[in-house]
């Protein structure tokens, strides 16, 4: 189920509340809202405890300004153990604050600055450290709470964690950030291009009352995306998000001054000086994944921590990929990590720390103190690049392809793009494919994607790690960019993606500076794609991809150089391929 849908049925529940509150009391209201919110949770042990007072606040930061902040506290004497929930959304309270209160925790849910009930401007991310640093002090000063506090929350609410991260008072004993780290630039820009799927939906979606919500991603689609250039979209679109939006789509390069502010910078360091064991939740799919990865390493705390990594993408949405083992679930798991901290009980083996994972395409999960494992790098050459455009290109092992062959090329046009199927950069799954999404032979069916096919696998053959591809390119173009999607074609006929990436000619040497190019220049590109752990099943096939758009993932190419925003007219390109690699991790123990 997707994000929106979330918010969409939570709107619909929080308002059923209320009236069934006000007629039939908190009974009525108990049994409902434990029947909303009980799909999300998964399995979870029988409550120990009944709801008891909700206290209000206006806790007020330093600058005056007066955040609304309810407490949810169990049924009994206190002082309680206490989880700390700071939301953009308002409707993490029943995710959370709900069922967590009935195991005998206080649960204080708080909406950000500028979002619901609470005062001031809201800058998207911008004040969380100065303002969860406030809100904790405020905190340790209640008498209900017992001195042992963590803090817990999805995706914003993730962020808005590790914001504080560096700045926690001793009675925070854990975090648990889901789907979430501090770094804002990485889940803006992929290969110097917009994630209009994620950021840009996001901003447009965000301030839509709700019950225009059913109708916020057509309006993304229908006036956001098309609009040229993208800085002259009309900023009503966005509400409050507008400042910020225009910010995020005026500044590509990681460098620029505006992602080397004070907050900005802070945020995304805070994690190498916490000072907690942490449990943080990925996905496989989701776009977070790659900078958690990176940052779990970096944990001061890395011995003490765990990090989940789970199936599907940043809205839980595991799509067409075959996801029967449940026997891991980030509620009970969180549970069991806050009775652990918060209260001293024994932790269960399965989440020491270490990382506990997901494997995709066996439906089991493995616990290491890794990932990856050691793997040994397969590559495959691509081969018949003039029969890529039918899908008869090939994939050949190292010393079978021909050294001499014809170059493949297409004509890719910004106007014409090849669609999103799937992918981590999409956060609506109403717009576009799960992640994991069954493609069909729509790419054959293109000029503008080329395909290369391997020979089927004798037996099934984990990979996990990155998916690495190397191009030999060129284009006619001042700037392009070029798109490559992994996929695994069964022995049924199913495909399945497995990972794809995009990059800017500009962007080929990181993100951090614009790299200029000469038209028709032979150059050399190297991708890296987001890890991943993939079995592929014995008989099935790998299909590489390569393109120049995956849109409206990412905003369109205009195949010119500067300021992508600002760009008001298209032009159409002729890209050439010479040859390259598909280089993937593979593990000789599948089991």
């Amino acid at each position: 189920m997707s994000w929106r849908t979330i918010v969409k049925w939570t709107a619909i529940v929080v308002g059923a509340c209320a009236l069934l509150l006000l007629v039939f009391g908190s009974a009525i209201l108990e049994y409902f809202v434990e029947r909303g919110v009980a799909p999300y949770l998964g399995d979870k042990p029988a409550y120990t405890h009944k709801a008891g007072r909700t206290l209000d606040f206006r806790v007020e930061m330093d600058d005056g300004i007066e955040l609304e902040t309810e407490v949810f506290l169990p049924e009994g004497e206190g002082p309680w153990p206490t989880v700390l929930v700071r939301d953009a959304y308002s409707f993490n309270k029943y995710l959370f604050c709900h069922p967590l209160v009935r195991y005998g925790y206080a649960c204080v849910h708080q909406d950000v600055r500028g979002r619901f009930g609470s005062e001031g401007k809201w800058r998207p991310f911008v004040n969380e450290a100065k303002d969860g640093k406030g809100t904790l002090d405020w905190l340790v000063d209640q008498d209900w709470q017992d001195g042992n506090i963590a803090m817990i929350g999805f995706s914003y609410l993730a962020v808005s964690q590790w914001a504080v991260a560096d700045r926690l008072p001793p009675e925070v004993k854990t975090i648990i950030p889901m789907l979430g780290h501090g770094d804002v630039y990485d889940i803006v820009y992929r290969g110097g291009h917009f994630a209009q799927g994620v950021t840009g939906l996001w901003s447009t979606e965000l301030f839509m009352p709700a019950s225009e919500r059913d109708t916020a991603a057509e309006i993304w689609e229908s006036q956001v995306v098309p609009a040229r250039p993208a800085l002259d979209v009309d900023p009503a679109l966005f509400g409050a998000a507008w400042p910020d939006y225009r910010n995020f789509i005026s500044h590509p390069l990681r460098n620029d001054a505006y992602w080397q502010s004070a907050e900005y910078e802070q945020m995304r360091t805070a994690h190498r000086t916490i000072d907690v064991p942490v449990l943080w939740v990925a996905g496989w799919h989701d776009f977070f994944l790659q900078g958690t990865l990176e940052r779990f390493g970096e944990l001061p705390t890395r011995a003490q921590s765990t990090l989940l990594i789970q199936p599907g993408e940043h809205g839980g949405q595991t799509g067409d990929l075959p996801v029967e083992n449940q026997s891991v679930q980030y509620f009970r798991s969180s549970l069991a990590w806050l009775d652990h901290h918060l209260r001293g009980k024994p932790l269960p083996n399965y989440l020491s720390p270490g990382i506990l994972y997901y494997r995709n395409g066996v439906d089991r999960w493995k616990k290491s103190a890794t990932w990856p494992p050691v793997s040994k790098a397969v590559t495959l050459q691509l081969a018949q690049l003039d029969k890529a455009s039918t899908c008869a290109g090939v994939l050949a092992t190292e010393g079978t392809a021909t050294t001499q062959q014809l170059a493949a090329s297409f004509t890719y046009n910004p106007a014409s793009p090849a669609p999103t199927v799937g992918g981590a950069y999409m956060l609506n799954a109403s717009v576009a494919p799960p992640a994991v999404a069954s493609q069909g032979t729509a790419a054959c069916q293109r000029s503008d994607v080329l395909s290369f096919i391997s020979a089927p696998s004798v037996t099934p053959q984990r990979l996990a790690g990155p998916i690495n591809v190397t191009l030999d390119v060129s284009s006619d173009a001042e700037d392009t960019a070029f798109f490559v999607r992994v996929s695994e074609i069964f022995e049924d006929g199913r495909i399945l993606n497995i990972r794809d990436d995009i990059l800017a000619l500009s962007a080929r040497n990181g993100d951090a500076v614009e790299t200029g190019y000469e038209p028709d220049t032979r150059i050399v590109l190297k991708i890296s794609m987001i890890p991943i752990d993939w079995t592929l099943a014995a008989g099935s096939r790998i299909r590489l991809d390569i393109s120049s758009s995956n849109a409206p993932a990412f905003a369109p190419h205009f195949n010119r150089a500067g300021l992508w925003s600002a760009q008001a007219e298209p032009v159409v390109a002729t890209q050439t391929i010479y040859g390259g690699t598909l280089e993937l991790p593979a593990i000789a123990n599948v089991r």
